[in-house]
């Protein structure tokens, strides 16, 4: 990167020249720069190998050379401010452009897609809010699930091209009694900061995790030798190695609680380690040192900027006159901001199922409403079924943005693939007999603005019934745990991994917003429930089809999940999550 010396002189150039190109005497620049003719030589060639200035010199006494500057202030900051991205400094780049922020989306989004070099391959992938929770066990958001299992690692794991069970760190275990299961640990595993992998860090991640209502049947955690821990439960769980996949059970350091901001630079035993995590960058690097088959992309930078995905005209002007950024880029159904999405400013990227996409397949899992089991309004199921009535997902859709109306899919159940939703009955207002308008109030969670797009089509509805819609945003771990106070409506998404079904009942069982009304505050169906589903004597679907034909949880809609990769791409696909496998994409080199 050229000196700021050298930027300070021709800054110089600039105020005297002017953008043009001038006919000048080497004797002249001399002056101007105050300086000899043989040091004015040597700037002109550093000037010139730095993309500044083209200089046309020609020889003998009384010639006048040509010199063009080629960069205004604004070309020669961005120009600094590109070579420092290119070496990872990207905060330095964006500090360094200072109030000139206009120049940073821009300058970013030329940046996005892969890069390869001798050294490494790095994907960058546009994202529109920061990710500062990537801890294991606490309510996770849907792209910090796929995150956290790239960064650590489970005793199993999913294949997600088939949705089975694999070893993860237990590269075997045996079920020695109904209720007891032994695990054998990989032996010399490290985690990310060099420290060995001991059961003592598996034990302690797991009594961790027994706080989880999924988790109550663990009773005791033991050491059965160097490489072996087993499990002793209170009831019979054939599915225990799937449990032992999920988020929550990841191993962490068993001293993690004494580590700097653990939740948002971790430490695990995974593909990848976090190099950096602040509001504009999550950096991810290849871990040499991992325990499986190291990951073929070395590197993941997913750059937190607003409007990465919305050029100005002028940008989209200059795409037609040269290569799209675009075609070298990986865009995600989660790398448009819900702003842009709702409002259908980034339409190209949004599409349809028609589309140029690679992938495209109708989410598993959706948007949904939970009516309060604390609510006085919902006591009666004739109440719900009303409520189901007036904000069905037909009604809803009607009042959204048209650019984005064929992206929602009324939803029948919680999987696409199911129909559990009640039948019309044409209900009676509970609220009719009131002498004033009604106000129910609807919970939400933060940093996802399409929810208060969905909550103002509902309000439009209840509004024609003389109710009105109290909206309530909460932070995400309270709106996850429901412990908000007086709240009538929980309006929320989610999404399965792979297998889904055995998913969607881990989430209505295990999850503590599901857990406070799916059995109207009957603690002893709700255990019920839970024993049946863990014990196989009933299945996620009918378990799925008690709670919505109650009416307590009410599907609304489905999104199309998206993913569009560069061509030379290979081993990128899309999962449930909207996200795809680091370890497994690679970049094949362009034909020179």
């Amino acid at each position: 990167m050229a000196s700021n010396r050298l930027e300070q002189q021709y800054l110089k150039l600039l105020n005297h020249f002017g953008e043009s190109s001038v006919s000048v005497t080497l004797q002249e620049l001399s002056d101007c720069l105050f300086c000899t003719k043989r040091h004015m030589r040597n700037l002109l060639l550093q000037m010139q190998e730095s993309g500044w200035i083209d200089w046309q010199g020609e020889f003998g006494r009384g010639k006048r050379s040509t010199l063009t500057l080629l960069s205004n202030r604004h070309q020669l900051l961005s120009k600094k401010a590109e070579t420092l991205i290119d070496k990872g400094r990207f905060n330095e780049a964006i500090d360094l452009l200072g109030t000139n922020k206009h120049l940073v989306a821009p300058l970013l989004r030329s940046k996005l897609g892969f890069s390869i070099n001798p050294d490494n391959q790095v994907l960058r992938v546009p994202y529109y809010r920061t990710m500062y929770n990537l801890y294991p066990g606490t309510p996770l958001r849907r792209s910090e699930r796929h995150l956290v299992r790239q960064i650590f690692s489970g005793l199993t794991r999913i294949k997600e091209e088939i949705g089975e069970i694999e070893g993860d760190l237990a590269h075997h275990w045996r079920q020695l009694t109904p209720s007891i299961w032994r695990f054998y640990i990989r032996p010399a595993v490290q985690f990310h900061d060099g420290r060995p992998l001991t059961c003592d860090d598996v034990v302690t991640s797991l009594n961790r995790a027994r706080k989880h209502a999924l988790f109550s049947h663990i009773e005791q955690i033991k050491i059965i030798g160097p490489h072996c821990v087993e499990f002793e439960l209170s009831a019979e769980d054939d599915n225990f190695p799937q449990l032992l996949a999920t988020a929550s059970a990841l191993i962490l350091p068993a001293n993690h609680a004494e580590i700097e901001h653990f939740a948002r630079s971790p430490v695990g035993t995974g593909p990848y380690q976090v190099i950096q995590n602040d509001e504009r960058r999550l950096c991810l690097k290849a871990f040499d040192g991992y325990f499986g088959l190291r990951a073929l992309l070395d590197q993941v930078d997913i750059l937190m900027w607003t409007n990465l995905t919305n050029k100005s005209d002028q940008e989209a002007e200059e795409t037609k006159q040269s290569r799209s950024t675009e075609a070298n880029a990986t865009w995600l159904s989660s790398s448009l901001s819900d702003k842009e999405y709702i409002s259908g400013v980034a339409s190209d990227l949004t599409g349809g199922p028609s589309d140029h996409f690679e992938e495209m397949f109708l989410e598993q899992g959706g948007y949904f409403l939970l009516c309060d089991s604390h609510s006085d309004k919902w006591q009666q199921p004739e109440n719900r079924a009303w409520l189901q009535q007036i904000l069905n997902p037909y009604s809803i859709s009607q009042e959204l943005n048209p650019v984005i109306r064929h992206l929602w899919v009324p939803a029948t159940s919680l999987l696409p693939n199911w129909c559990h939703r009640i039948a019309p009955i044409h209900a009676t207002s509970p609220f009719k007999d009131t002498v004033s308008n009604s106000t129910l109030r609807l919970a939400y969670h933060d940093h996802h603005p399409e929810f208060p797009a969905l909550a103002n089509a509902m309000a439009t509805l209840l509004k024609r019934n003389n109710i009105a819609l109290e909206l309530i945003e909460l932070p995400y771990e309270q709106w996850a745990q429901g412990t908000a106070d007086n709240i009538d409506i929980w309006l929320g998404t989610i999404n399965f991994p792979v297998p889904e079904t055995w998913h969607v009942g881990a989430w209505l069982l295990g999850s503590s917003l599901m857990r406070r009304s799916i059995c109207g505050r009957d603690n002893d169906l709700l255990y019920h429930w839970h024993n049946q589903w863990r014990s196989g004597d009933i299945s996620s679907e009918h378990l799925i089809w008690q709670v919505v034909h109650s009416g307590w949880l009410q599907p609304q809609f489905h999104h199309w999940m998206r993913l569009k990769g560069p061509e030379n791409a290979q081993g990128i696909h899309l999962n449930n999550l909207g996200w795809f496998d680091f370890r497994s994409t690679w970049f094949e080199p362009e034909e020179q």
